[in-house]
């Protein structure tokens, strides 16, 4: 019987602004539980990302155990930790100079607190690529979503080259079961998709949020458990899967504009009129932010930069008005700290309140529940029938 081979990506990620009670919560229900049951295991081999927001984060909280866990199960071979961009912008809708130093920084943090040099693998967060993304990134391997291979091509493979850069396909039905089921999953039922899904070579590829295993389902940390005591599929690294089955990728000359979730291009984070608001005001400060020698005042614009702000205005379903307003504020401090003439002040100020107002006013007006009801009729509903 042919081997079948999963390479699988777990993403550790909160955004720069989350509360600290929260980033301790999910590290206790998720992160150490998970990374616990790893050191315990043996014979196999996971790929991390770990982003520098996190990092940050639990740094300031003084986790160690986090970070020993990590160095320990890197020294054992047992995990390959690859990079990412450090606050988590969606990189398809960001400034050139803006993405080249957050992946920067992200690496810079890889190697000051976890001991990692330069990293071969790459993280898109929100597995959002297009071909200009594809181009900025300088990495051996970079993870992407099926969705951004053309279906034209009939290709299905699990591993192909983009000039001389492989992309690892996340396969989208198994990705989707672990983090969007929402009844209690058994391993045999996942190793049996798992198998069913590998390509012809025997590899299936797939990138899941770590937050899953134990703070979304508390069950699921049992399943990864399980899985990685399976007999008839063999976990390898991202690394693994590039020099076993990267001579047999197909090439491909370009990528559609894509991410992991269901929407049309990057609909879910430039859509509704609160989203542009938020681009707006981005887009209005990036000048000077970008013209700055301001560490401080840069990288208040960098932790303002993240897609979960739009993510969370996006409504569909996920509504979080005080996380957005926190990424607005960031951008704030950004402007307020530099030498900027004060009509250009005057004028970001009131692209700033004009977003805060409207966004708050279609909080406290119930809007959102609205297109919480709206969402569920159109999405979860037809199936649970």
């Amino acid at each position: 019987m042919q081997t079948k081979y999963w390479s699988w990506t777990l993403h550790f990620y909160q955004p720069p602004t989350q509360e600290p009670w929260i980033t301790k919560t999910v590290l206790k229900s998720c992160y150490l539980p998970l990374l616990r049951i790893l050191s315990k295991k043996s014979g196999f081999g996971l790929t991390i990302n770990v982003s520098g927001s996190l990092i940050a984060q639990l740094k300031k909280l003084k986790e160690d155990e986090f970070f020993d866990l990590l160095k320990k199960l890197s020294s054992e071979g047992k995990i390959e930790i690859i990079s990412s961009a450090m606050y988590h912008p969606l990189i398809p809708i960001t400034q050139k100079d803006t993405v080249i130093r957050q992946i920067k920084k992200n690496n810079q943090i890889l190697k000051n607190v976890l001991g990692c040099g330069r990293t071969n693998g790459f993280f898109p967060p929100e597995l959002a690529v297009d071909s200009r993304s594809l181009d900025l990134i300088d990495s051996k391997y970079i993870l992407v979503d099926e969705t951004s291979i053309d279906k034209k091509l009939k290709i299905q493979d699990s591993i192909v080259k983009y000039g001389k850069k492989y992309l690892l396909v996340n396969n989208r039905k198994v990705c989707e079961i672990m983090r969007a089921h929402r009844r209690e999953l058994f391993a045999k039922k996942v190793a049996d998709l798992v198998l069913r899904n590998t390509d012809k070579a025997g590899l299936i590829v797939t990138a899941n949020d770590a937050e899953i295993f134990g703070h979304h389902f508390s069950e699921r940390l049992h399943l990864l458990a399980d899985l990685l005591d399976s007999k008839e599929i063999k976990f390898i690294k991202a690394a693994d899967a590039v020099a076993k089955f990267g001579n047999q990728a197909t090439t491909i000359s370009g990528v559609k504009a894509s991410t992991w979730d269901i929407n049309q291009g990057f609909s879910l984070w430039n859509k509704n009129v609160l989203q542009k608001k938020y681009l707006k005001l981005l887009q209005s400060i990036y000048r000077f932010a970008s013209e700055s020698l301001n560490d401080t005042a840069v990288n208040f614009f960098d932790e303002g930069n993240s897609s979960c702000y739009l993510f969370w205005l996006s409504n569909w379903p996920w509504w979080h008005p005080g996380l957005a307003d926190e990424g607005a504020t960031q951008l704030m401090k950004c402007i307020r700290s530099l030498p900027v003439p004060g009509k250009e002040k005057i004028r970001i100020e009131k692209i700033y309140f004009d977003l805060l107002k409207d966004m708050w006013q279609y909080h406290w007006l119930g809007k959102a529940k609205i297109k919480y009801k709206e969402h569920y009729e159109k999405i979860l509903a037809p199936k649970e029938k």
